[in-house]
């Protein structure tokens, strides 16, 4: 058995260092952010870097009572509940049929595919507004929903037909000839197995949709249908000479996808680097 035996020396401290510096760099303006919140706006504006003198949550309170958070919240949840589950439903189903029948046409499916992807979201919102506008769906959740998952849908498809080529074709197979339908094969065989991988697509769709801005302050006018990024824009801006209150709005719009990354970071990581278990 060989024993590999590695030597500190200055390359590793240096490459510690700079590491340190960097991680510190990274966390800093949050654990300044955080502890901020916590003073009034006349500590904030005595010293910018000191401590504050006692916990005081008059920040946060300002910050969700007189901001609205909580309606902009509920908004967010609804376009990111909608865009999320056609993206999951759309990007499975065409998934799969494009890694297990292979179609001829295949090849220009991907190619267009790749081309959706590669055109900028910025591009395409003169033509969606006027068409939003004669569906009668512009300044509505679903305005804002269909557009994000249209623009989520490729990657998603990608992923998915990726994990369903890893699949032997023996599971299908053996389906086929204990006379499963097609439509059995899929929801009883390859949806249990395909979950790992729909879960990844769903958890990453949902932090992009929650955090995106250009669709909704685009597509929606109304103050009440205001996703949290927008909202979040209009209250800085109202509150710009009230530190304290502003930055605790900014935190309170991040727990989510937060809370969101941290709970389900073992299962993510699971998802990307194992996918599902095989025998």
């Amino acid at each position: 058995m060989t024993t590999v035996v590695h030597r500190w020396n200055r390359t590793n401290s240096v490459v510690l260092a700079l590491l340190t510096l960097h991680v510190l760099m990274v966390i800093f303006p949050f654990i300044w952010m955080i502890y901020s919140t916590f003073k009034t706006n006349k500590e904030f504006m005595r010293s910018v870097w000191s401590f504050p003198t006692s916990l005081n949550f008059d920040a946060y309170i300002g910050a969700w009572s007189g901001g609205a958070l909580g309606g902009y919240a509920v908004n967010s949840l609804i376009v990111m509940a909608g865009a999320t589950l056609i993206t999951v439903l759309v990007s499975t189903l065409a998934g799969y049929a494009l890694a297990i029948y292979r179609p001829r046409w295949m090849p220009a499916v991907e190619l267009s595919l790749t081309a959706a992807m590669a055109i900028p979201a910025y591009v395409a919102l003169v033509p969606l507004v006027v068409m939003l506008r004669g569906a009668g769906l512009l300044d509505t959740h679903l305005g804002v929903i269909l557009p994000t998952a249209a623009f989520n849908v490729p990657v998603s498809i990608f992923i998915m037909q990726a994990f369903f080529n890893t699949l032997p074709r023996e599971l299908f197979d053996a389906g086929r000839v204990d006379g499963a339908s097609e439509w059995q094969i899929f929801r009883k065989v390859a949806l249990p197995i395909a979950r790992p991988a729909m879960f990844t697509v769903a958890i990453v769709n949902m932090i992009w949709v929650w955090n995106d801005f250009l669709f909704p302050v685009v597509f929606i006018n109304n103050p009440a249908r205001k996703t949290l990024p927008v909202g979040l824009t209009d209250f800085v801006g109202e509150h710009i000479t009230n530190y304290p209150v502003m930055l605790a709005a900014i935190l309170i719009a991040a727990i989510a996808p937060l809370i969101l990354f941290v709970y389900f970071e073992r299962q993510i990581t699971a998802a990307l680097i194992g996918g599902a278990v095989k025998e």
